[in-house]
């Protein structure tokens, strides 16, 4: 069993790509995924079409793909909740992203404090982009909110993105409800993040479906034995998204 903790479909008008679902289900069937968590990016569309586009994806391909929503912050607080309730209760989503740097968003502002609000109020573990976009998205920034929220899951999304992966690891001590999600991190670091936190705290994703081969490689390299292995590979993931029929 494989899951992807870490996968998208959309559009990011941030960083200029496109992801498709023809593309992350041929790379799912190619590599070998058997389930991915698929949040949007942050596109130039209506951000309800863009989870209604992932709880269609996932009704085509029943028990494959989950819904995480991602959107930003900036706007109403009522709408936020209602949308993020929407979501878990209408579509089936069983996460909620917040991205500092696409978002432009600090998780310390009022704005930022919404996502960990809501994903509270809905019973589902929080995302949160890391690296990339400092000093918003240090990991230092959640130390304070995983404080104030001690009971919600909070998964670093690149667990630092290796430049902050220390600073992620510094956060995750503190804090025990701190995942990390280390895409894009080298080998020795997710090995240092294992040894350190166990495995129960680690879980893979790819991010873009054609890092996928990289990612389990880094894995398989670090020739962890089976039952460390199954934990990043797919177990971690599965408690912290209740994934709990599979």
């Amino acid at each position: 069993m494989i899951i992807n903790a870490h996968a998208h479909i959309g559009i990011s008008r941030v960083f200029d790509h496109e992801f498709t679902e023809q593309e992350l289900i041929e790379g799912m069937d190619k590599y070998g995924v058997d389930i991915s968590i698929v949040q949007p990016l942050i596109g130039p569309d209506d951000y309800r079409k863009y989870h209604d586009n992932i709880f269609e994806a996932s009704q085509r391909y029943p028990g494959r793909i989950y819904g995480m929503a991602a959107f930003s912050p900036h706007i109403d607080r009522e709408e936020y909740f209602r949308e993020v309730e929407r979501c878990v209760k209408q579509l089936g989503f069983v996460g909620l992203k917040l991205h500092p740097l696409e978002m432009a968003v600090d998780p310390l502002s009022v704005d930022g404090r919404l996502a960990f609000e809501a994903s509270t109020a809905y019973d589902i573990p929080l995302m949160v982009h890391t690296g990339m976009g400092h000093p918003f998205a240090g990991p230092a920034k959640l130390i304070s909110r995983a404080r104030e929220f001690p009971h919600l899951p909070i998964i670093m999304a690149h667990a630092g993105f290796i430049v902050y992966t220390y600073e992620a690891m510094a956060a995750a001590e503190i804090c025990q409800n701190l995942y990390f999600e280390p895409s894009w991190c080298s080998g020795n670091l997710i090995g240092g993040m294992i040894k350190k936190f166990g495995a129960g705290r680690v879980m893979m994703g790819s991010d873009w479906i054609s890092n996928y081969p990289v990612e389990k490689l880094k894995i398989d390299l670090l020739e962890l034995g089976k039952e460390d292995s199954d934990q990043v590979l797919y177990k971690t993931a599965k408690t912290i998204f209740k994934l709990d029929k599979i």
